[in-house]
């Protein structure tokens, strides 16, 4: 299930997208959250998956869809909307139960790359958030260091 961690980063069969529509990203909104974990159970019926083996790093890369007026606020900061996707999708002693851990049951402490984006959507039914997850096994080579050419 987990290949070796020699193989490419795109050879990795670990990769979980969720795609939640017709709900807007919000910080402090339970609303949200169940948005995310209702899109999840969809698109992942068997979720929460098991554990992976200890050590396991992941990244997720979020692109939130935001109509303008959401654009337009200056407290919509892109780093707030982080941490109620993280903390639904992984678990997280701080929130509820019912709405924590839905995709692994794995603490966030284990996202060691996170990519954030914020873009513009006309109507309200297309405001949400696409959610990539990807795990890589244990011995994974850090992506900075993976990619970083040697020094002179």
């Amino acid at each position: 299930m987990y290949p070796d961690p020699s193989t490419s980063r795109d050879d990795y069969p670990n990769r979980w997208r969720v795609r939640v529509r017709g709900h807007p990203a919000r910080v402090k909104d339970i609303g949200w959250r169940e948005a995310i974990r209702d899109e999840v159970k969809a698109t992942y019926p068997q979720a929460p998956f098991t554990a992976p083996p200890l050590k396991t790093k992941f990244d997720v890369e979020v692109i939130f869809r935001m109509t303008p007026e959401d654009l337009d606020r200056p407290a919509f900061d892109l780093d707030n909307f982080a941490k109620p996707v993280l903390d639904t999708l992984f678990t997280s002693q701080n929130v509820s139960p019912r709405v924590t851990g839905v995709l692994l049951p794995v603490n966030d402490t284990w996202v060691f790359r996170l990519v954030l984006e914020k873009v513009g959507v006309e109507t309200p039914q297309d405001q949400g958030a696409d959610i990539t997850v990807t795990s890589h096994p244990p011995g994974t080579p850090d992506l900075s260091t993976a990619s970083a050419s040697p020094s002179a």
